[in-house]
Parts: structure tokens; C-alpha cells; sequence
């Protein structure tokens, strides 16, 4: 009888492992995984292995509007060896790139720049900014070319305020306090070229050192401030 029931499975089209349970199906020679509602199902695996050149995702996409089949090939052509990325831990920020190690490993990075491009990154300072703001990270080989503040609003209160640009140990790499006053008036712009080499060991967090205005009730104040950049040839 055990037997029997078994062949009945191999009849049927859809192949149920316990009442309510997964169903295995054939579709046109392609197994289908359903749930006990007959919807697909989700598969849990170690590993999953594919010998075909292509993943297929949201396979059933009607491929209208916003309903559309992604797909993932591998080169059919032109490997020399098997390839392994790993993903990054995390989602980056806004216009960053993916960037590998050499040896697959992603991480996301600020684009790089070429040595014909000027690049320019901006950020807003306000009187009550924290004591630090982090402007941008520049990668291995860029060059700070220029620091521009912009003051929008004079920086109010008895005691001024003020700003300088660098990095961590470092404060007053690019710009000091001596070369910017935030309290001049609106649309006043102070620059510098810091004429410093290109950066080199490891990526370097550019960020603003900001000592608030007290006295008088500070409730006023921002600026600015354009960082100038290449990666030259």
C-alpha cells in the first residue's frame, strides 16, 4: 500500500510534504515550490549553486509599469578565473560608487575624479552647527586645490564665532581661522589655496572645526563652504 501511494505522488501534479505543508511542482520541465495557499513559496539553503550562466529575478514579471524582470548574467566570455565578490556592509551615501580591493572585496567610495576635472564639494554651516561637521571623504591621491566660505548670513553674538578646515589632528589643514571672519557681511567670500600634496596612505575625512559665538544670544549665522578637488594624472 505504501508503495501504491508513492507512485500516486509521481502522477499528481503538484507532490504536497505534510498536510498544509511545501508543494513541489512541474511546470513546462521547471520544479515549483508552493505554499499550502498554492502561492510561491520561499526556499531556505546553505548555499545556492547554479549551473546556468544567468539569475532570474521577479521571473514572472509582467513587464509593464513598474512590474519588470531583473536580470543577472555572467560574461560568457573573456574570464580567466572564477570570480568572488563580497558585498559591503553597508548602503554608502548619495553618488557614491562601488570600488573592489583587488581581491573582490565592494566597498562604497566618493567617484573619483580625473586630473582634467575640478570637482567641487559643498557644505552648509550654520550657528548652531555641531563643534565638528563632516564635510566629505577624498580618496588616495586627491589634491584640495581651493577652500571657499560663503557667508549668507553674518554669524551674530559678542564673542564671533569661528571656523577652520581640515582633518582630525589636523584642524587647520586647509583653511585657519585667521583666513575666514564669519561675522563680515552677507555674500562676502574668503579663500584659500592650501598647496597641499595629494593625499596618500589612506582616505582622508575632510571636516569643518567649528567654535559656536557666545554672548549676546546667538540666533544667527551660515555660510557656505566649498571644497575644490582634483586626482591628477
Amino acid at each position: 500500500m505504501g508503495l501504491w501511494k508513492d507512485l500516486i505522488g509521481t502522477t499528481k501534479a503538484l507532490f504536497q510534504i505534510e498536510i498544509g505543508g511545501v508543494k513541489l511542482g512541474n511546470s513546462s520541465g521547471n520544479l515549483t515550490v508552493k505554499n499550502g495557499s498554492d502561492a510561491d513559496s520561499d526556499v531556505t539553503m546553505a548555499q545556492l549553486h547554479v549551473s546556468g550562466e544567468v539569475i532570474e529575478i521577479n521571473s514572472d514579471a509582467a513587464n509593464s509599469g513598474a512590474d519588470r524582470k531583473y536580470t543577472i548574467q555572467r560574461p560568457i566570455t573573456g574570464m580567466g578565473a572564477a570570480v568572488v565578490l563580497t558585498l559591503p556592509p553597508d548602503d554608502g551615501s548619495p553618488n557614491q560608487v562601488l570600488a573592489t580591493d583587488g581581491n573582490g572585496v565592494l566597498t562604497f567610495v566618493d567617484a573619483g575624479v580625473t586630473s582634467s576635472d575640478m570637482h567641487v564639494d559643498t557644505t552648509t554651516l550654520n550657528w548652531d552647527s555641531a563643534a565638528v561637521v563632516a564635510c566629505m571623504t577624498v580618496q588616495i591621491g586627491t589634491v584640495v586645490e581651493k577652500v571657499r566660505v560663503i557667508i549668507d548670513t553674518p554669524f551674530n553674538g559678542s564673542v564671533a564665532a569661528t571656523m577652520s578646515v581640515g582633518k582630525s589632528g589636523s584642524v587647520s589643514k586647509y583653511m585657519a581661522t585667521t583666513q575666514v571672519d564669519l561675522t563680515g557681511t552677507a555674500k562676502n567670500v574668503y579663500e584659500t589655496q592650501p598647496g597641499e600634496p595629494a593625499v596618500t596612505s589612506a582616505p582622508e575625512d575632510i571636516q569643518i572645526a567649528f567654535a559656536a559665538a557666545s554672548g549676546g544670544t546667538p540666533n544667527a549665522g551660515s555660510a557656505r563652504i566649498e571644497i575644490y578637488y582634483t586626482i591628477p594624472a
